[in-house]
C-alpha cells in the first residue's frame, strides 16, 4: 500500500515537472522566435492543474500570443487569427493571478499595446469593407480599456459606424444610444442615430434625438436643420416654426433658414386641407414674401430664394384668377384680371434670376415660356422652347 501510494506521488510529481517543464520549453522557443512551437508547448499547461493555476503561465501565453499578433508573419497570423484574443484573455488571467502585483505593470503594459493594435487593426478592416473583422477588433479594444476602468468610446463609435456599414441598422441604433450614454454624444452621433430611427419608421424618436442633440449642441447647424425637416415630415408645423425661428436667432445670415420660414408661412396660406379666410390668407401670403425675399438678401446667389418667390407669386395670382373667373361684370372682370395679371407678371425677374443661377432647371424654363407667352416676347419663347426641346 505505501509502495503504491509513494508511486502515484512521484507519478504526480513527474507530470508536474512535465508541464512546468512545458512552461519553460514554450519561453525558450518564444526567446528563439519560434513562435509556433512555443503555442504548442504552452497550450497544455493552460489546463494541467499543476501550471494553470500560475500568473507565469498565462502571460508566456500572452507573451507567445502578442508576438503573433503584433509580428509581421502573415503566415503565422493566418495559422493563429485569434491570436490577438487569445493573449488578451491571458494577460488579463494573469492579472487575475498576480496577487502580489509583481507583473502587473508589465501586463497592463502589454495589454495597452494590444489595445492599440486592435483598432488600429479594425480601422484597417473597415477601410478594407471587412465589418465583421472591424466589429470583432474594436470590440477587444473595448474588452481591454475595462480592464483600466475605463471606456474606449472611439471603439464604441466606430463598431457602431460598421455596424451601419454592414447594414445591420439595430445594432446601429443601440450602438449610437450607447455613444450617447457614454459621452461620445458629438453632434454627429445625433444626426446619425435620427437618420437611422427615421428610416426604421420612427419619425418620433428621430424628432426627440434631433432636439436632444440641439439642446447639447445648440449652436450646430446641421442639427437644426434636421429637426425642422422632421418636424415638418411629421406635420408639426408650430413646433417646426419655433425651432426655424430660434435658429435663425443662432444663425441669422443663413439663407436656408429663411426659405423654410417663407414654406412654412406659405403652407398656412395654402393648406393641403380645408381653406383659410382670405385675410388670413395675404397675411401668410405676406410674411412668406418677406421670409424669402430675406433669404435672397442673407445670400443674393441662392437659386431657392428666388424659385419660391416665383411660386408664392403664381400661387397667389392663380387665387385671383380664380376670384375673376366667377364675376359676370365685363368691367368688374377687367379691374379683377389687371390685379391678376400684375401679381403673375411679378414673377418674371425672380424666375429669370433663378435662371440665370441654375440654366439647366426644366421647371424654371417651362415657367418663363408661360410668362413670355403672356407677354408676347415671341423671342424668349421661341428660345425656352428650343431649349426644352419642343
Amino acid at each position: 500500500m505505501k509502495k503504491s501510494l509513494f508511486l502515484l506521488g512521484v507519478l504526480a510529481a513527474t507530470a508536474g515537472h512535465a508541464q512546468n517543464s512545458n512552461v519553460v520549453s514554450a519561453y525558450n522557443y518564444l526567446t528563439d522566435g519560434n513562435l509556433a512551437k512555443a503555442v504548442e508547448y504552452i497550450e497544455p499547461a493552460i489546463t494541467n492543474e499543476g501550471t494553470m493555476g500560475k500568473e507565469k503561465t498565462w502571460r508566456y501565453r500572452g507573451d507567445i500570443y502578442r508576438s503573433i499578433a503584433l509580428g509581421d508573419k502573415p503566415e503565422l497570423l493566418a495559422r493563429f487569427p485569434d491570436a490577438m484574443q487569445k493573449a488578451i484573455d491571458s494577460y488579463i488571467k494573469a492579472n487575475e493571478l498576480d496577487t502580489k502585483g509583481s507583473y502587473k505593470e508589465d501586463n497592463l503594459k502589454a495589454l495597452s499595446a494590444l489595445q492599440v493594435q486592435a483598432l488600429n487593426g479594425g480601422n484597417d478592416a473597415f477601410t478594407a469593407k471587412d465589418y465583421d473583422k472591424a466589429i470583432a477588433l474594436y470590440g477587444e479594444s473595448e474588452r481591454v480599456a475595462k480592464t483600466f476602468g475605463q471606456v474606449d468610446s472611439n471603439a464604441v463609435f466606430n463598431r457602431t459606424l460598421a455596424y451601419e456599414s454592414k447594414g445591420d441598422l439595430k445594432k446601429a441604433i443601440e450602438g449610437y444610444q450607447e455613444c450617447i450614454r457614454i459621452g461620445y454624444d458629438k453632434s454627429e452621433v445625433f444626426r446619425y442615430l435620427a437618420s437611422l430611427q427615421k428610416k426604421e419608421g420612427d419619425l418620433n424618436a428621430a424628432i426627440a434625438t434631433t432636439q436632444a442633440g440641439h439642446k447639447r449642441h445648440p449652436n450646430d447647424k446641421e442639427i437644426m436643420l434636421d429637426e425642422v425637416a422632421y418636424l415638418l415630415e411629421a406635420n408639426r408645423m408650430e413646433e417646426a416654426e419655433t425651432s426655424v425661428k430660434a435658429a435663425i436667432e443662432k444663425d441669422p445670415t443663413n439663407p436656408v433658414l429663411h426659405s423654410v420660414l417663407g414654406s412654412l408661412y406659405d403652407a398656412k396660406a395654402n393648406p393641403k386641407e380645408g381653406t383659410v379666410p382670405e385675410a388670413d390668407m395675404i397675411k401668410w401670403y405676406d410674411l412668406a414674401e418677406g421670409a424669402y425675399k430675406k433669404s435672397i438678401e442673407v445670400d443674393p446667389k441662392f437659386f431657392d430664394g428666388y424659385y419660391n418667390i416665383g411660386v408664392l407669386y403664381n400661387n397667389r395670382a392663380a387665387y385671383e384668377y380664380d376670384k375673376c373667373a366667377k364675376i359676370k361684370d365685363d368691367a368688374a372682370y377687367a379691374k379683377c384680371k389687371k390685379v391678376a395679371d400684375d401679381i403673375y407678371l411679378k414673377t418674371i425677374p425672380y424666375f429669370e434670376k433663378a435662371y440665370e443661377l441654375r440654366p439647366d432647371d426644366k421647371s424654371v424654363m417651362q415657367q418663363l415660356k408661360k410668362l413670355y407667352a403672356k407677354t408676347g416676347n415671341s423671342a424668349k419663347f421661341d428660345e425656352m422652347k428650343k431649349l426644352l426641346g419642343e
